[in-house]
């Protein structure tokens, strides 16, 4: 069967042309000697040939016979790299066209690569056999030299040949613990982040420092450690994700600045911790003592400050649990910061807005730390001036606890007002209209003062249209009025501390020496926190129901926190003033924004309708809302 190699194949393959999936044919293929299973090759594009090593995933193509001498290949995946100041093709992926075949064309070894394959041999179509005589006790570099001048002489005549050199190996000198080594002085060669990978020998990417975390401290079996990691993005495009610890972390973190470019080079390259790393990249270098870092004087304006992939607030809603995205949208309204007490006993703040986008969505995002500070006092001094800032949000946390939200992490950046096309045409829409569009949260809570999904449902149209049954919870809104409120249990002593963005709130009992304890946490504390579990029959004009209010909800329902209610019952003995209190929510209209899903409890399942948000019902608003549905029922 005939084949035909890529013209050129090689030349264009050095020239760093990693998309041209070039065919050509492996002169010979062997075993690299040592106890790590390599396979080293010299390939032909029928004029040119060049030195190639198989990347540890082909190994076992070459090892089952599948290609060996005389293959034609399809070159799929592959970078070149220089190695000992020679350039080796590594292959990552290929594709088998023909297991064995004649010489194509006339290729011509360099003697390099005749010196460094003492025992190939290159025949021709007539299988005749030339220069077996040649005297196998001369010395090596004569050997080669002839070798050499033979293929020379070549040329393109009909005639076959067979060469055979022989050669003596010397061992490479070992180095170690003998004193400095003279380095290659040579300058390693760009490559694009997206061509980095473990196969390569020496190698520089020159990219910008896009995010920067914190030392973080951990401890292990192999005892206290610290850590930090930066993201770097180059003019390609390609982003990776760079690791230091412990020494490395005094040496690099100082002198690492977001928005600078700069030379990386002798790195260790290892598979990514997708737990910890969100860029769209297969490897992550870790710095080493070796390691060059070099800030470039030259601010290169072909490397983007900043690369995002924006997902729409529609697309958060379908997100995964736990998934990174970057969300931009308008900033509505915004919370004060809050005191939360972290698992490990620290505190920290808290801060909560709402963003909006064209989608009339709105979700809920959660600050934590410094950005309540930093960002979130800028985004309070907008909004108090009437303002209404776009806020771009690069590397968020998706959380499916009760609705979606979005949460800042470590590697979290927060852009407010960007100059991105994004921002215009947030801003146009926004002004334009957008502002009094209405619009509902797929999070757990709205910010006071917008208005609700209005997916209207009655007590009845929850029974007859069997909602919550699915394998997503139901969101609908219902118009219904407090009918009966069990004061029993309507509380429960929680778990105060913080469990990564969230508080515990694991129901927690009361020790002989009064203290709390939480199973959960292992800790004691002396305060617990009081949560509410309110067991509700709310009913329309079309039956009632059974729902349940938690935290939140409970305190919009009753007036008083938890632990107030609680005070006034078990503390202060005032069964008078607790009645008052309970029988002033009875009876009152309000809009329910509840979540139905059905849950297995044992072997039997029932279904669960909990208010995710109670808002007594605004008679103008409901007004407005009655009309608009007569009018659209009309048209």
């Amino acid at each position: 069967m005939a084949a035909r190699l890529t013209a050129n194949a090689i030349a264009r393959v050095n020239g760093g042309n990693l998309d041209l999936k070039p065919v050509v044919q492996m002169l010979d293929l062997k075993r690299v000697p040592g106890a790590q299973e390599r396979y080293r090759a010299v390939v032909s594009d029928g004029s040119a040939v060049q030195q190639a090593l198989l990347a540890a995933q082909l190994n076992e193509v070459a090892k089952s016979g599948e290609v060996g001498n005389g293959s034609v290949v399809q070159l799929l995946e592959y970078v070149c790299s220089t190695v000992k100041n020679r350039r080796i093709i590594i292959i990552l992926n290929m594709k088998i066209l023909i297991r064995d075949s004649e010489t194509i064309g006339n290729p011509r070894l360099p003697p390099e690569i005749v010196s460094d394959n003492p025992d190939m041999s290159i025949s021709s179509s007539t299988g005749h056999s030339r220069d077996e005589s040649l005297n196998h006790t001369s010395s090596s570099v004569q050997t080669t030299k002839l070798v050499s001048n033979s293929v020379l002489k070549a040329g393109n005549k009909a005639q076959s040949f067979s060469i055979t050199t022989q050669s003596f190996y010397q061992p490479p000198p070992n180095y170690k613990s003998h004193g400095a080594i003279m380095k290659n002085e040579a300058p390693a060669r760009i490559i694009p982040i997206a061509a980095l990978n473990p196969y390569q020998g020496r190698w520089t990417i020159k990219a910008r420092v896009t995010a920067k975390g914190d030392i973080r401290r951990y401890n292990n079996a192999r005892g206290d450690g610290k850590v930090f990691s930066f993201d770097l993005l180059d003019s390609d495009g390609g982003e990776i994700r760079a690791t230091c610890f412990n020494a490395v972390v005094d040496r690099f973190y100082e002198a690492v600045e977001v928005g600078k470019v700069y030379l990386l080079s002798k790195g260790n390259l290892k598979p990514a911790q997708k737990n910890f790393n969100h860029l769209n990249h297969q490897w992550e270098i870790f710095l080493e003592a070796a390691t060059s870092l070099e800030l470039c004087p030259d601010e290169d304006s072909s490397i983007p400050t900043q690369q995002f992939n924006f997902k729409k607030i529609t697309e958060i809603e379908n997100a995964e649990n736990n998934s990174v995205v970057d969300i931009i949208g308008i900033v509505t309204s915004i919370h004060p910061s809050v005191t939360i007490l972290r698992k490990n006993g620290m505190e920290t703040q808290r801060r909560i807005l709402n963003l909006k986008d064209v989608s009339c969505l709105t979700v809920e995002l959660t600050l934590w730390g410094d950005f309540c500070n930093r960002e979130g006092r800028q985004l309070q001094e907008k909004l108090d001036a009437g303002l209404f800032p776009v806020l771009a949000v690069k590397a968020g946390k998706v959380s499916d606890f009760s609705g979606k939200s979005v949460g800042t992490i470590s590697s979290t950046q927060l852009f407010i007002d960007p100059c991105l096309p994004e921002t215009c045409i947030l801003r146009e829409w926004f002004d334009g209209g957008g502002k009094n569009a209405a619009s509902h949260s797929i999070s757990r809570d709205m910010m006071p003062g917008h208005p609700l999904n209005e997916c209207r449902k009655t007590v009845l149209q929850i029974k007859d249209e069997g909602l919550g049954r699915g394998n997503k919870p139901d969101w609908v809104t219902v118009k219904a009025s407090i009918s009966y409120i069990k004061t029993d249990n309507f509380c429960y002593t929680a778990c105060p501390l913080q469990i990564g963005d969230r508080q515990c709130n694991k129901k927690v009992t009361k020790l002989a020496n009064g203290n709390w304890c939480c199973d959960r946490c292992a800790k004691e504390f002396e305060e617990c926190d009081y949560r509410y579990l309110l067991q509700l029959q709310i009913q329309d004009h079309t039956g009632g129901t059974w729902v349940t209010a938690f935290q939140e909800s409970g305190e919009e329902i009753v007036g008083f926190s938890a632990k107030e209610l609680y005070q006034i019952k078990y503390l202060d003995h005032n069964d008078s003033r607790f009645g008052d209190v309970v029988r002033q929510c009875l009876f009152e209209q309000y809009l329910f924004r509840l979540k139905i899903k059905e849950e297995h409890y044992g072997e039997e399942q029932q279904v669960k309708i909990t208010v995710v948000k109670a808002d007594k019902v605004n008679p103008s608003r409901e007004s407005k809302y009655l009309l608009d549905l007569i009018q659209k029922l009309s048209s």
